[in-house]
């Protein structure tokens, strides 16, 4: 199981790669509707950058769990700790860092962390409960915060200034 698990894990670190070099694009190909607003980067904000990193490691995490024998209860826990870690890596990494390095160096990472916390001798299911609720919040942080950011630098693109979705009639 743990050899399985970590070829899923090492093709997951592909997989995000792969995607979120589809989702960077994804805004500008569906012409700034909703699609390309909810999946798709609509500037340059270190936010926009990180998000497109952290949906195809849940939904590759969500694969994994329906593809590989795991403990359902580790299995969750570990993996939502390490979708924390990408985010918690990835924004202030994508202000000091290109790119590419960023967001290789953050997955790497996060698929490490999860990797080793599911395989420690920890005890996590008592955490599964708080995993779920922050997985929740996680989807809820993510649908609000394209079209509604903070005025956080982590949402301001570098380039124009602007917060969120850059509007249509900028001229």
């Amino acid at each position: 199981m743990d050899k399985s698990l970590w070829k899923t894990e090492i093709i997951g670190v592909g997989f995000v790669a792969a995607c979120s070099s589809a989702m960077l694009r994804l805004y500008d190909f569906c012409g700034g509707q909703a699609l390309g607003i909810l999946f798709g980067a609509v500037n340059n904000s270190a936010w926009e950058r990180c998000k497109t990193l952290l949906l195809p490691y849940l939904v590759w995490g969500l694969l994994e769990l329906l593809c590989v024998r795991v403990a359902v209860y580790r299995f969750t826990v570990a993996k939502t700790a390490g979708l924390y870690f990408l985010g918690a890596l990835c924004l202030p990494l994508g202000d000091l860092l290109p790119a590419a390095p960023c967001a290789a160096l953050s997955v790497c990472a996060s698929f490490l962390l999860s990797f080793f916390l599911y395989r420690s001798r920890l005890t996590l299911r008592p955490l599964f409960a708080p995993a779920v609720c922050f997985l929740f919040l996680f989807v809820a942080v993510y649908v609000c915060f394209t079209p509604f950011p903070p005025q956080n630098p982590w949402f301001r693109d570098a380039v124009t200034g602007l917060y969120g979705i850059p509007p249509t009639n900028a001229g």
